[in-house]
């Protein structure tokens, strides 16, 4: 089906909803301007919300702290985008907010050497704000330039995240985190897009792209150790030895925590000899970096915590799906629920993973996939004991952990 076909076929409102006011989220982007143009086409009554980040205290360019922060001329050509399409436009800051749900829990992960997820928190932290604007200006709807696809049951009000037609920017596990409340309210004008035929659409527009490229898990990943300095407690950031899960030497001392990514990749030179590691783990009372080896992070079983179902899913028995990570990795697997928010994933052959990462459950890998849940990678811990034929070395997952 061709783009012009699509938005032919696409809904347009009646009478009642045309009376209906609708938030649109505004970034400055080039998927949010397209939506504006789409929903101004169908003659919508738009109230066009930015949301702005700030890190109050912060002396430096916030420009350099992440990537989503809208400088004053980025705000400025938001407003008169606004100005030309005939809506009025409101900025919402989100400092004290910005600081509780995502600064601060970033920090904290950083201090205790686990895998921050920022961009996680920052979304639905967004969402949050248009959704309280909505509710303050009385209106009915909050529409976004997110890749996805919602259904709404006609019975029970429940709403059902899809994968969009675009697996490269597909941005349904984001989506499927949210409360229903917020869904319930959602428009996607991009669902039945791809980022090529929006890209075209912005060309038709006159819509010139913002040349500040935004991408996902880039904020705050510049080496901010200064003003982690700053505001964390001094005993979590103090220095300590590196050490090896294969009792290697020569590894040295640390300065801190805070100047590590979980995960990141770390090369030890020895007598000659390099050999790459991962960063694994971070003993806190002895202020201990252990490094692993690129096998540790392998995983054939591992559980997902803090998972967002859909409710349209029976969990009755173990369900097969694809485990999708951003890149465009995708991992065939067995699914099966142990409590309210923990589900057991088993893959056909070891997957190269972190703990700490959010990833999603899909149906089947490509377009219009149901999204089975989002959760949070944790590993099982692995026993070197004997298997059931008598050899020895053979990984055990040890299952009486949590469950």
């Amino acid at each position: 089906m061709d783009t012009k076909t699509k938005l032919e076929d696409s809904y347009m409102p009646d009478k009642k909803s045309l009376k209906e006011k609708i938030i649109l989220g505004l970034s400055g982007g080039l998927d949010a301007y397209v939506t504006a143009y789409l929903l101004k086409i169908q003659k919508y009554e738009l109230i066009g919300v930015t949301v702005v980040n700030s890190w109050d205290g912060y002396e430096g360019d916030s420009g350099q702290l992440f990537s989503c922060h809208l400088s004053q001329n980025s705000l400025d050509r938001i407003k008169e985008f606004c100005h030309r399409l005939g809506i009025p436009h409101h900025t919402v800051k989100a400092g004290p907010m910005f600081k509780e749900a995502v600064i601060e829990p970033w920090m904290a992960d950083k201090a205790y050497g686990k895998l921050p997820t920022p961009c996680w928190s920052c979304h639905d932290m967004r969402m949050k704000v248009l959704f309280d604007k909505m509710q303050e200006l009385g209106a009915k709807h909050i529409a976004t330039g997110h890749y996805a696809k919602l259904f709404h049951h006609e019975t029970h009000g429940s709403v059902f995240v899809h994968t969009s037609n675009d697996e490269q920017h597909d941005q349904s596990a984001l989506l499927s985190r949210l409360p229903r409340e917020i869904l319930n309210g959602l428009i996607l004008p991009l669902s039945d897009l791809t980022k090529k035929e929006v890209t075209k659409l912005a060309e038709n527009f006159g819509v010139i792209e913002n040349p500040k490229k935004l991408e996902f898990k880039q904020c705050l990943s510049e080496d901010l150790a200064e003003q982690i300095e700053k505001h964390v407690p001094k005993r979590f950031i103090k220095e300590g030895e590196i050490v090896s899960d294969d009792n290697l030497q020569g590894f040295g001392d640390h300065e801190g925590i805070h100047h590590f990514t979980y995960g990141q990749l770390m090369e030890f030179r020895d007598a000659g000899h390099s050999k790459k590691y991962r960063l694994g783990g971070y003993f806190y009372p002895q202020k201990k970096i252990t490094v692993m080896e690129e096998e540790f992070f392998l995983r054939k079983k591992i559980m997902l915590t803090d998972c967002y179902f859909s409710e349209e899913v029976s969990w009755v028995e173990p369900l097969k799906g694809v485990l999708s990570k951003k890149n465009d990795q995708y991992f065939e697997c067995w699914v099966q629920l142990k409590n309210l928010s923990t589900v057991s994933i088993e893959f056909f052959e070891e997957k190269n993973l972190l703990e700490g990462e959010i990833v999603s459950v899909i149906k089947k890998k490509g377009k219009n996939a149901k999204v089975f849940l989002t959760g949070k990678v944790r590993f099982l811990p692995i026993e070197d004991n004997a298997d059931e034929e008598g050899e020895s070395g053979a990984s055990k997952v040890n299952y009486s952990i949590d469950f």
